[in-house]
């Protein structure tokens, strides 16, 4: 680990659907050699960005982007989705359920969590470093 790095955070936002070019590939393996470094990582799936968050996607020739958002995940990367973009493409399919403490989607990976754009806020006040990836 860099000397220096361990509690910095890394925030990353993700514009662009993740089989239109190579920003989501890009963004996760930035992400990973971060964690490596002792950054912590935020990601944040803003737009078609969400569409990065999609259960069971199985590209035969590209980079796996959910599979990448998963291991990130469980190595401690929080990964955040517009609640708005996520509702507008049929990620969320209801209201915000009480005693689980999210919103139900069967679509979305389970460790997505979805929240209004002031989360993002949230995430570039805290963060050390920004990086955004694609375009709208």
């Amino acid at each position: 680990m860099v000397e220096g790095i361990r509690n910095k955070t890394l925030a990353l936002m993700l514009f662009s659907s993740p089989y239109r070019s190579q920003y989501a590939d890009h963004l996760c393996r930035i992400a990973e050699k971060a964690m490596e470094k002792g950054y912590n990582v935020e990601i944040f799936l803003y737009g078609d960005g969400v569409h990065a968050q999609m259960n069971n996607q199985t590209p035969k020739t590209f980079f796996n982007v959910g599979e990448s958002l998963k291991r990130l995940a469980e190595k401690g990367a929080l990964i955040k989705s517009c609640l708005i973009c996520s509702q507008a493409r049929g990620y969320i399919e209801g209201d915000f359920d009480e005693k689980l403490g999210k919103y139900p989607s069967s679509k979305a990976l389970n460790t997505v969590e979805f929240c209004t754009i002031y989360g993002f806020v949230d995430m570039i006040l805290k963060a050390d470093k920004l990086l955004t990836f694609g375009s709208s």
